[in-house]
């Protein structure tokens, strides 16, 4: 298998391992309300470091969500560790991502700004 493919299999794996463990298995409340959902993985090429885009709704404080998740990386850490066959876990490191919330006020402002038909 090449690196390029084995990369990748690698980031979906952690992707979808990290999704369960944020939003089903953390006990932080503030993640816990927030609903999270994990966008998006970016691994490293030596898969030491992961970006991890995790995106949540309007209302959630992100400032507060982001640091419960800085405080919850050990724990995440760890259940990766256990549940993936890999040699090293990559360093987690979390942005809360707002690309759905751009796309949507970008979708209302172009929709007020659309002529009107029946004008």
């Amino acid at each position: 298998m090449t690196g390029k493919r084995k990369l990748e299999r690698m980031r979906e794996e952690i992707q979808r391992e990290l999704a369960s463990i944020i939003e089903f298995e953390s006990n932080d409340p503030v993640v816990k309300e927030a609903f999270p959902t994990v966008m998006d993985v970016q691994l490293s090429v030596d898969a030491r470091h992961a970006k991890v885009y995790v995106a949540v709704g309007n209302e959630v404080d992100k400032e507060a969500f982001h640091a419960a998740l800085v405080r919850d990386r050990g724990f995440c850490r760890t259940e990766l560790a256990h549940r993936l066959d890999i040699r090293h876990t990559p360093d987690l490191h979390f942005i809360v991502d707002e690309t759905v919330e751009r796309s949507i006020r970008l979708e209302q402002l172009l929709k007020d700004d659309a002529p009107n038909p029946t004008d």
